[in-house]
Order: C-alpha cells, then structure tokens, then sequence
C-alpha cells in the first residue's frame, strides 16, 4: 500500500510548471495589452474621422452662406 505522507515527503514542485504558469499570464497580459492598444487606436481614428466631417461640414456650411 503507498504511504502517503513518505509520497509527499519525496515531493519536489517542477521548476516547469513555474515557468509554465509565468508564459501562461504573461500571454494573458499581453493579450490584454493589444486588446487596450487596438480600442485606443480605433477610438483615435474614429475621432479623426468625425473631426474631419466636422470640419467638411463646416467648411461647407460657410460656403453656403457667404454674402455675395
């Protein structure tokens, strides 16, 4: 029969299994990360945009009623 406390007594943790852990939450932070960097960068372009067609807007809008 195994003697349990002479099993865990034997017991030594795999460095591995730390290594493992340490790539396993840095790929989740890393994915994180590009998740906020790629939000950031659509909402930077979604703003140009609108400043841009505000802008068009704007321009056309003065065109529009200029005194002649």
């Amino acid at each position: 029969m195994i003697d349990f406390d002479e099993e865990v007594s034997k017991f030594q943790p795999s460095m591995d299994i730390d290594r493992v852990e340490d790539t396993i939450a840095e790929e989740k932070l890393r994915d994180v990360t590009d998740l906020v960097l790629k939000l950031s960068k659509n909402m930077q372009d979604m703003q140009s945009t609108q400043i841009a067609e505000q802008f068009r807007d704007y321009r056309s809008y003065m065109g529009n009623t200029e005194i002649q």
